[in-house]
């Protein structure tokens, strides 16, 4: 059975995130910037962010960290 009980997507409101850091945008540059801004996403980018999500994860979750060897100072 499939657990849906968690977030498996990741949607960003490209027109909400215009108008709250853009005051003046009109509705025509909105429309523009919306249509023109899947030409600039990087999947690559977005994947990369992933991957390092999951290295964390493993890392401070899992405890999943690389033993250090004491200084000989110690």
């Amino acid at each position: 059975m499939l657990n849906t009980e968690y977030d498996r997507e990741f949607i960003f409101d490209v027109d909400a995130y215009l108008i709250e850091n853009y005051k003046s945008m009109t509705l025509k540059i909105r429309r523009s910037i919306c249509a023109q801004m899947y030409d600039w996403i990087d999947e690559e980018v977005i994947q990369e962010a992933i991957d390092s999500c999951v290295a964390d994860y493993a890392m401070e979750q899992l405890e999943l960290q690389k033993v250090q060897e004491e200084s000989e100072d110690e």
